[in-house]
């Protein structure tokens, strides 16, 4: 349920900010219809709620680097694939695009922790706290000069 909640979130961020970045670099890249937005933002939502890397940049910053890489040239190619299919999306140069992937990616990376990937407390890490307890107090027990 977390996930569709994420790619639901994703691609209407997405389809907004397609939006947002065609009314400010219009004759750069262009988005011409509706409908190539919808499908763009669907697929773009699709790919980038897996992808979570502002989640590791604490714990694994090399993997998050190379993570949001990987997910910027998922962008770049999705968003390439219509812009030489003909469709009714252009853009002036590939960097263009790049831009526009990399500021795709950075809005689902933030929409993603926003809406959380908060890490679950294992339950077997509190258990195994309570045994090391135990087994230091027995040994302690066991240690004691009161034994028979």
């Amino acid at each position: 349920m977390k996930t569709l909640c994420r790619w639901v979130a994703d691609a209407l961020a997405f389809y907004l900010a397609l939006y947002l970045v065609d009314s400010l670099i219009s004759p750069r890249f262009y988005v011409e219809a509706v409908w190539i937005a919808v499908i763009l933002a669907i697929f773009l939502g699709l790919i980038n709620s897996f992808v979570r890397p502002l989640h590791r940049i604490k714990s694994r910053p090399a993997q998050a680097i190379g993570e949001t890489v990987v997910t910027i040239l998922f962008n770049v190619l999705i968003l390439q694939i219509p812009v030489w299919a003909g469709a009714p999306l252009s853009a002036t140069s590939v960097a263009w695009v790049f831009v526009v992937a990399a500021f795709l990616t950075l809005l689902g990376g933030t929409i993603n922790w926003l809406i959380g990937f908060k890490t679950k407390e294992r339950p077997g890490a509190a258990a195994r706290e309570r045994r090391a307890a135990l087994k230091a107090e027995k040994g302690k027990a066991e240690g004691s000069p009161n034994r028979l």
